[in-house]
């Protein structure tokens, strides 16, 4: 069975485990998971206290002329520490809430926990999976591209061979031969006597 098919699956499987249970039992169970990902994502309250304390910071040395950093920095700090502080109050505030919850309703908190566990490992197998036949397929495309490459280069040293070939085969028209005037005949001279 595909990866896909079991994501449905399970989907289907917890739609159905909550359409199920009693109504009171699923407002229960609904806020359960609200406050699940509310304690997850309590560190964004520390960033956004960060950035703001960034900004608020800039502007204040921007503001003044003078050369009060030290002054400025101060109500920065406070800002970042009061965003650390809410966190922790936010998240703890979440896991007592989760506990009072679970403790009124545990069968159905663990059977959706372990749903949520066995939908969140099929989501991760299949993000690996895409992100596999995303690399599979780059690797095809390179093979592919180098296989061309290498064809277009056998091609291009065959045509360079036939043309060295064609051109050793071509019979070499001969050097035209200048004729040579005959040498003239030389004339005997007399011999010229001693006496003369």
């Amino acid at each position: 069975m595909e990866l896909k098919d079991q994501i449905l699956q399970t989907k289907e499987r917890k739609k159905g485990f909550l359409n199920a249970m009693p109504e009171s039992t699923r407002t229960q169970i609904d806020t359960y998971t609200k406050l699940d990902r509310i304690s997850g994502k309590a560190w964004t309250v520390i960033v956004c206290g960060a950035v703001l304390a960034l900004i608020g910071y800039l502007f204040a040395c921007l503001a003044k002329d003078d050369s009060r950093w030290v002054v400025n920095l101060i109500p920065a700090a406070l800002l970042i520490a009061v965003g650390v502080v809410a966190a922790i109050c936010i998240r703890s505030i979440a896991s007592k809430a989760k506990k009072a919850i679970s403790l009124g309703a545990p069968d159905y908190v663990e059977e959706l926990t372990a749903i949520n566990a066995r939908l969140v490992g099929l989501e991760r197998a299949e993000k690996v999976r895409q992100e596999a036949e995303k690399q599979e397929a780059k690797a095809k495309a390179r093979a592919e591209a180098a296989q061309r490459d290498a064809e277009l280069a056998l091609q291009r040293q065959q045509e360079v061979t036939q043309s060295a070939s064609i051109v050793q085969n071509v019979p070499q028209p001969a050097p035209e031969t200048v004729p040579v005037p005959p040498a003239p005949a030389e004339t005997p001279v007399p011999p010229v006597s001693p006496e003369e």
